[in-house]
């Protein structure tokens, strides 16, 4: 079950903030860039659903930049990578930038899965946040 921090706008409206999942936590950033920080938890299909619905409702309603950081996380298992896949993340993000740690296995990881995926949105991977995060806010003002 996801746990959701959210702050209180208006009298009618609560914008959420962050949200914890088993696997990973997402946010916002005041950039308006959508961060989820995967854990070093073994992933299921369920927890991928539950953390591409999480970062799907931090982005709404618009197609806000997704920045996803993988450095700490475990190799994924086929069907928990075809689920981040696909429709969903093009609808829902304007572009991804994937974190990944600054080793070969780091960008292996990453290259993989955009091979497999091949994400219909500008895609980069990246070793240093700040960087990435540079990137998706020059591709959101495009």
């Amino acid at each position: 079950m996801a746990r959701i921090n959210a702050t209180r706008v208006s009298n009618e409206a609560t914008r959420v903030s962050a949200i914890d999942t088993r696997t990973a936590r997402i946010e916002i950033l005041e950039t308006g860039i959508v961060v989820a920080r995967l854990s070093d938890q073994l992933q299921t299909v369920d927890d991928a659903r539950q953390n591409l619905d999480a970062c799907a409702r931090l982005a709404e309603p618009d197609r806000k930049p997704l920045l996803v950081d993988i450095r700490a996380a475990k190799p994924l298992l086929p069907e928990v990578r075809h689920t981040y896949m696909g429709e969903r993340l093009d609808r829902s993000f304007a572009a991804m930038g994937l974190l990944v740690r600054g080793s070969p296995l780091g960008r292996t990881m990453g290259n993989v899965y955009l091979k497999i995926a091949r994400p219909g949105i500008p895609t980069r991977i990246f070793a240093q946040e700040p960087k990435a995060v540079e990137w998706l806010r020059a591709i959101e003002k495009k």
